[in-house]
């Protein structure tokens, strides 16, 4: 079978791809739109198209692979207006916006949109013999023929009728027919085939860029889920029957007879491309999208951690609103969601999503879905396949799938345990207790203190704190610098940190009762001496080991407070040793950060015990009092 070359037109770039017979990517390319009249945009597609399809066709030849191409498939981001002279007003145009307010209330996406333009640009629309949707004026520009792709016939009251156009005043001349999607618009213009090397092809309509991710996900049979994440997110639920509700938009499936209900999560693609170029800007340098959730992940109290921790809970609650309409309205509800668009692309920030969104997350073997959907219309176009269901059936595949019941903690390390334990000296952030809030808010906490007195943003105060504690940890062979140590290169002191703490944090609103660590360390207290060694502040300290129960059985705390030192510091746990009467080699560290808690501990002689969390304190008296041989054993082959 031949290959399709598609493409998909987007706010400020345009990807392409080769997809072949069977619905595989033989090469794929992106590429910026540059623009000096970002009001011209749209006169950048064409060129841009056609450098991404000879980079595609490049890819191929380096390859020794040589597609036939049958078709050309377009579909693009709207509502999107352009006039014939390239003139734009894209769809999220804050022109538009700020215009619309004494428009008429209609059901139609592009009519207020054509207004506007008509508003905007009165000599433009008055000379131009046709207003395009976005995608297709790309179609015109490579056939010369003029066509508006309504999805499905239930469309026309979401795109324009008669009487809606002549509500807003719009020339309904001036707007070219509907054609189905799938449509063949005309062939490609001889200069542009001959310059591909490729012959006349026809050029197929896709339409609006929803549609086609909605087809390159296969999210066409009722209770199929997808998330579709570009520069703004929406969750989509196919149903068999409409669903009108509160905060979700319902529209027909491009399936006659089924429908798509969706939750928009505005922005949020702007919001991480933003952070990056922010984070660019700071370290000079051109950070990759996986290099910049590598390193938000890394550190839980960036801007870049608390950005994707926001659009996760917003997709948990997409999510859920959704699962609750559907089975008030007796609608399927698969387990897994098809997730597309760039941040598809990092399995990482897949996975995390799928954790904060409870919900497994596939993603397909063409993660740009749509660009398969190009290719399942022109295969349909084509008289491949019957039936837009049919060639997604075909066409569409998932390459992985990302559990929301994987094991997300790191699991538990032993790197040594004294033959004569003494004492065991805990962590208690992140160790004693697990909680993701807590452990970003009391950090949080003061970062968003020293912004405001800083005169700065608290975004602007994470990247920066976050930005020098890389770099510090890039000069200094991979080891990690407590936030009260960074705050110092910013001028606050350690009693500063001291007294931030002690003002801002509050755990008992966090974190309660733990009754199965409150047994564990009840079993270690029979055998050793246990004492606490932390970062914070003795006070707030001590709330946390009330707030969890177990203030009593551990009552000697050494916080920032105690020595002036922060950990990694050797005088916290010597004097640590020392106040339980034990030697640095009859000590025993147990913490969740192996540079602050077991690293340094390790070089004093001591014991260290790295845990993912206080699941794993709870199985020390296993491996320390009852057979800790067999559980380390166990433990370390886990590794």
């Amino acid at each position: 079978m031949g290959s399709i070359l598609c493409a998909d037109i987007g706010t400020t770039s345009l990807k392409a791809g080769i997809i072949g017979g069977l619905g595989e990517v033989v090469s794929f390319c992106m590429q910026p739109f540059v623009c000096e009249d970002s009001s011209f945009i749209a006169n950048c597609w064409k060129d841009v198209f056609l450098r991404c399809a000879e980079e595609c066709l490049l890819q191929c030849a380096k390859k020794g692979v040589f597609p036939s191409i049958d078709a050309v498939c377009i579909s693009g981001n709207g509502p999107t207006v352009v006039s014939q002279n390239g003139r734009t007003l894209l769809w999220n145009s804050a022109l538009s916006a700020g215009i619309q307010p004494d428009f008429p209330k209609t059901d139609s996406l592009f009519l207020p949109q054509i207004a506007s333009f008509h508003r905007l640009y009165k000599e433009d629309y008055k000379k131009s013999e046709q207003i395009f949707c976005g995608p297709e004026f790309l179609v015109y520009a490579l056939t010369g023929n003029a066509v508006t792709v309504l999805p499905e016939k239930r469309f026309e009251p979401a795109w324009w009728t008669d009487d809606e156009a002549a509500r807003f005043e719009i020339d309904k001349k001036k707007l070219p027919p509907f054609v189905p999607l799938g449509y063949a618009a005309g062939t490609l213009c001889r200069e542009y085939a001959e310059r591909l090397d490729v012959p006349c092809v026809p050029v197929f309509c896709c339409g609006p860029d929803f549609a086609a991710a909605l087809i390159g996900t296969n999210t066409l049979r009722p209770g199929r889920i997808c998330d579709r994440a570009g520069s703004s997110e929406g969750i989509n639920l196919c149903s068999d029957k409409p669903v009108f509700a509160e905060g979700v938009r319902t529209l027909p499936s491009v399936i006659p007879g089924l429908w798509n209900i969706s939750v928009l999560i505005k922005e949020s693609g702007s919001l991480l491309a933003e952070f990056r170029r922010e984070i660019n800007g700071l370290e000079k340098k051109d950070n990759s999208f996986n290099e910049i959730i590598d390193f938000s992940f890394d550190d839980k109290n960036s801007e870049g951690y608390r950005i994707f921790t926001e659009i996760s809970c917003s997709v948990r609650g997409a999510v859920q609103k959704l699962k609750a309409l559907a089975e008030e309205n007796v609608i399927p509800f698969d387990k897994c969601m098809t997730m597309t668009g760039g941040q598809a692309k990092n399995g990482r920030w897949v996975q995390e999503k799928a954790f904060a969104a409870g919900i497994d997350i596939a993603v397909c073997a063409c993660p740009d879905a749509e660009l398969l959907g190009n290719a399942v219309c022109a295969n349909v176009g084509l008289g491949k396949y019957r039936t837009v269901q049919e060639a997604a059936d075909a066409l569409v595949s998932v390459q992985n799938v990302y559990s929301r019941k994987a094991v997300k903690r790191p699991p538990m390390k032993i790197y040594k345990i004294p033959a004569d334990i003494k004492t065991i000296i805990f962590d208690i952030d992140s160790t004693l207790y697990t909680s993701a809030a807590y452990a970003f808010e009391q950090v949080d906490a003061q970062i968003r203190c020293f912004a405001k007195k800083s005169g700065m943003s608290p975004a602007a105060a994470r990247n920066m704190i976050s930005e020098f504690r890389r770099d510090w940890s890039r000069k200094n062979g991979g080891k990690k610098i407590s936030l009260g140590n960074a705050f110092t290169h910013f001028g606050v002191t350690i009693e500063e940190s001291i007294k931030m703490r002690r003002e801002l944090l509050e755990p008992a609103d966090f974190l309660s009762r733990d009754d199965a660590l409150i047994a564990a360390i009840t079993e270690l207290k029979k055998s050793y001496s246990l004492i606490c060694v932390t970062n914070n502040p003795v006070l707030p300290a001590r709330k946390t080991l009330e707030a969890i129960g177990i203030a009593d059985l551990i009552p000697d705390i050494i916080g920032l407070d105690t020595c002036g030192k922060s950990k990694p510091a050797k005088e916290p746990f010597l004097l640590a040793a020392s106040r339980t009467g034990a030697l640095p080699e009859q000590c025993l560290s147990v913490g969740d950060r192996f540079d602050m808690d077991i690293s340094l501990p390790l070089e004093l002689g001591m014991g260290g015990i790295l845990v993912g969390g206080v699941s794993d304190v709870y199985k020390l008296p296993e491996i320390l009092l009852h057979g800790s041989s067999c559980a380390c054993n166990s433990l370390e082959k886990s590794l």
